[in-house]
């Protein structure tokens, strides 16, 4: 029996004014696999994962993560993504454990223990820590660790 898709998209578009960003684009990732986006700077890979999160609107065609359609159902859809687009963003001046609890407070959602997601994106020791002297990898893992608290939480 084989399992329904983690994502599928199908016939995608996207156009900002005349300019075509996505055309024509399918993709069909299965449940447990780990998927690899390529493609030179300009070609549309995250504007397809801003479609895929909901944070924009395809002009034709459809995203689906784990069966819910993120056009019609985004907030159900939410519940099951946990992404990092781009550099995060954070309140500098706070630390790394106090930046996850606010966002965490912001999603309504309880999470995994802060130290636990630290500890799975390889910052263990550094909750106390101010983001301001994180390094950007540094910054990139805690992004990481948000959105695992996120993912995790929602199950």
């Amino acid at each position: 029996m084989k399992s329904e898709p983690a994502i599928m998209i199908k016939n995608l578009d996207k156009t900002f004014g005349d300019t075509i960003v996505v055309k024509g684009s399918n993709m069909t990732v299965p449940k447990g696999c780990v998927y690899g986006f390529l493609g030179a700077n300009g070609a549309g890979k995250t504007t397809i994962f801003k479609m895929i999160t909901g944070l924009i609107s395809p002009t034709n065609g459809t995203v689906e993560v784990l069966g819910i359609d993120v056009a019609k159902e985004r907030e159900k859809a939410l519940l099951s993504i946990g992404s990092l687009i781009e550099t995060p963003e954070f309140y500098e001046h706070l630390s790394a454990a106090d930046n996850l609890e606010i966002h965490l407070a912001y999603m309504n959602v309880k999470g995994i223990g802060i130290s636990t997601a630290l500890d799975m994106v390889g910052l263990s020791g550094t909750g106390a820590k101010p983001v301001v002297k994180f390094s950007l990898g540094m910054r990139q893992r805690l992004g990481i660790a948000r959105a695992f608290k996120s993912r995790m939480s929602a199950r």
